[in-house]
């Protein structure tokens, strides 16, 4: 009986022991138009979790979920945090209601908490940091009163793992703040998380003191080298108010970049004093471990995280000389930014080109967590069976600090006897082609015209005025027919058949030739007005940036159209 009381025991014991703690935490209270966090935290939790956050209803959503990994504090339970922002524009009673988590194949829930919004518009106290008293230090009262700080998650990591920096300041006072030099981050990767923008503020207690504490910048740091490198400080200039009199009024603060010069100040009514003072933040070493040495793989290029990998072709089957495209996809979380293009043996008979990049990440998980996908386009000559072999990623874990390898499957490819018929987008450049070539046939022979009646007239005639004939132009609808086409049938060579065509359009408007035909000519242009110029070459630069980084970009490709079409129009009437 005893051994069966004591098995029960054990088992019960082992039952808690394996319990994931999943619960939800917000502060007391709160102020009507201040933010406050809303955290859920899992213990024991995994990487194939999945989380559904609730509804906040009559609260305003400010930012989140920003998903931060960590352990408890004797390091033997991992655990993961999502926090949200908050802010309610009514004081009362509000419901922060639990979240719902899948962990380890069944679905828990987090505990409801509530929340008391107070009126901000409440009396303060007489001895509010606002008022001056005679004989205080105002400068001495800033110091205690207002102060920037900055942290890190880690101040050692390895190539690659990243750090987490947040830069906050403190403030009791009627501040208003400037930054005048952000931080330098030189021998880093920089991923913002929050920004000036996002407008997170929260209160903090430091001592026995209450601040409004507002979060300048959130970063994550992946380092590029091994070796001691600094996080710069954060530089901030304020200007703080005080009163020369007993007042109840709260104190507010504003953070923004550029408000001194921009800014009217306004004028003082005699009972007020404003000094100035500059803060900044410390500078933080951060030590980079070197990738170690023993069973690294000879593939290894730098990727370390977790990471799965997956290739496949869009069209199995292709006719002689159509353009396939292999997309190779590495998801998980980890140095995405660092990731290059694997190599592809490509078989004999198959040419392939560089890839394009397009990446769908979680910017505010850390690590980020998401997929950069590799579009691979190829083409073959010949018609046959093709294998495309497996492509490998090796990657340094740093949950571990192993190395590890995943591969895709090898991917087959047949190219039919067919040959590929000539698309559209061809057949309109062929036609652009021979109209531009039909034009300056026409203008050489009415050129030449011209010139044989001159003499002709001048040996016969005295001198007279003759009115110069016009040049036939295409028009930009014309110029541009081929670019349409690319645009409607989504062409991955729009940028490089945009950039072409702006270049011959001006070559044949400026007339340029040869070495002329560069950027500084189209500034130098006396035929293009000065906002001409530079939007030509603000287009130019977009269509260079995703033509030639691989990358996709999200600017919208019918307006970028519209823009230069409107350009070129002004361009071929001047």
């Amino acid at each position: 009986m005893r051994a069966i009381i004591i098995s029960i025991l054990l088992l019960f014991s082992l039952i808690a022991g394996a319990q994931v703690v999943f619960k939800t935490i917000v502060p007391s209270t709160a102020e009507v138009g201040r933010s406050f966090p809303v955290e859920y935290v899992i213990e024991s939790s995994d990487d194939n979790d999945s989380f559904t956050r609730p509804s906040f209803k009559e609260l305003r959503l400010i930012n989140g979920p920003g998903i931060y990994h960590g352990r408890t504090p004797n390091g033997a339970i991992p655990v993961k945090n999502y926090v949200f922002t908050l802010m309610a524009e009514r004081p009362g009673r509000y419901l922060i209601p639990g979240a719902t988590a899948k962990v380890n194949g069944r679905f828990i829930k987090s505990d409801d908490q509530y929340i008391e919004i107070t009126d901000r518009n409440q009396e303060e106290d007489k001895s509010s940091d606002y008022f001056l008293r005679l004989g205080e230090d105002p400068y001495e009262k800033i110091r205690r009163n207002l102060f920037m700080k900055v942290m890190v998650n880690k101040r050692s990591c390895y190539i690659g793992e990243p750090v987490v920096a947040t830069f906050k300041l403190y403030s009791r006072l009627q501040s208003r703040s400037d930054i005048v030099k952000n931080p330098g981050f030189y021998g880093f990767t920089v991923q913002d998380v929050v920004s000036l923008d996002d407008k997170v503020s929260n209160a903090e207690t430091v001592g026995d003191k209450a601040f409004v504490v507002h979060t300048v910048r959130t970063v994550q740091l992946y380092p590029l080298q091994a070796g001691l490198f600094m996080i710069d400080p954060m530089e901030v200039m304020n200007k703080v108010e005080f009163s020369r009199s007993v007042v109840s009024k709260r104190t507010e603060q504003e953070v923004v970049e550029g408000f001194f010069e921009d800014k009217e100040e306004k004028k003082s009514d005699g009972q007020t004093v404003t000094y100035e003072s500059s803060i900044s933040t410390d500078k933080i070493a951060i030590t980079v471990k070197p990738y170690p040495e023993k069973n690294k793989p000879s593939s290894f290029t730098g990727a370390t995280g977790k990471f799965q990998i997956s290739a496949f072709v869009k069209k199995n089957e292709l006719a002689r000389n159509e353009e396939g495209e292999l997309l190779i996809t590495i998801s998980g979380k980890g140095n995405f930014t660092q990731l290059t293009a694997p190599v592809i043996s490509w078989p004999p008979g198959l040419e392939g080109f560089d890839a394009i990049i397009k990446d769908t990440l979680q910017k505010t998980h850390v690590p980020l967590k998401g997929e950069r996908v590799f579009h691979f386009p190829f083409v073959a000559s010949r018609s046959g069976s093709y294998t495309i072999p497996a492509v490998s990623v090796a990657f340094f874990d740093t949950d571990s600090n192993i190395y590890r390898t995943v591969s895709t499957r090898a991917v087959e490819v047949k190219i039919s006897e067919k040959e590929k018929e000539t698309t559209a987008i061809e057949e309109a450049e062929k036609t652009r082609k021979h109209k531009q070539g039909m034009l300056a046939w026409i203008a050489g022979i009415v050129l030449l015209s011209i010139t044989g009646i001159y003499w002709f007239m001048k040996r016969r005639t005295p001198p007279r005025i003759i009115q110069p004939v016009e040049e036939n132009k295409l028009s930009a609808d014309d110029v541009l027919g081929p670019v349409y086409t690319a645009l409607k049938e989504n062409d991955s060579r729009f940028y490089s058949l945009l950039q072409k065509t702006i270049w011959d359009h001006l070559a044949d408007s400026l007339h340029l030739a040869g070495s002329r035909i560069n950027k500084q000519e189209i500034l130098q242009s006396a035929q293009l007005l000065p906002d001409q110029a530079r939007e030509i070459l603000a287009i130019l630069e977009q269509c260079e940036a995703a033509a030639f980084t691989k990358a996709e970009f999200i600017h919208d490709r019918q307006e970028l159209l519209e823009r230069t079409k409107k350009v070129l129009e002004q361009v071929t009437a001047s």
